[in-house]
């Protein structure tokens, strides 16, 4: 388990990461809205991949050990309406992204209107320690720095476009 280690006023501490979004029961029964894939590691991405796609793939090529994994995006069937127009969110479990072959589940909730974020297994154990692309703070980071893409905490596949039509396999990191 990887720790960060503070020093503040001469006083450290550790902190493990962990998912800030709950394990929502039941998330396997929820629609299917996309099939997808995180993408190989030895993608090869045409000159006009959006820096959101570029940095996606960086992020999670390290899945199923550098082989990419398909994707399902599934939508609480309570949020359908909300998800169409990518928010506003209503609180509670919003949507998640399972990575197949490992069997990570990516979850966005929404808290208070804000969304926030959590990884697991396929049994709800939280995995968000177990690489720094699955901390809720890395989730956060992402969906912040591209909200042209991800708004309200769900992202859309707008930049795609050019990627499908040049033959390339198609991938977003909905979640």
């Amino acid at each position: 388990m990887s720790r960060l280690y503070f020093l503040v006023a001469g006083f450290s501490f550790s902190a493990v990461a962990e998912s800030i979004a709950s394990f929502p029961k039941g998330w396997e029964t929820w629609p299917v809205v996309k099939l997808s894939e995180t993408l190989p590691a030895d993608t090869v991405l045409p000159p006009d991949a959006s820096l959101f796609i570029q940095e996606a793939v960086e992020a999670y090529s390290w899945i199923n050990n550098g082989e990419g994994s398909p994707l399902t995006i599934r939508v609480n069937p309570k949020k359908i309406e909300e998800y169409k127009t990518h928010g506003p969110y209503s609180d509670g479990p919003t949507a998640v992204a399972v990575s197949e072959i490992p069997g990570m589940i990516w979850v966005t909730e929404h808290l208070s209107g804000f969304p926030v974020y959590g990884t697991y297994d396929r049994q709800g154990n939280d995995i968000s320690h177990t690489h720094p692309s699955l901390d809720p703070d890395f989730c956060d980071k992402c969906h912040q720095t591209y909200q042209e893409i991800c708004r309200n905490g769900t992202c859309t596949d707008l930049v795609m476009k050019s990627y499908s039509s040049s033959g390339g396999k198609q991938q977003t990191n909905d979640e």
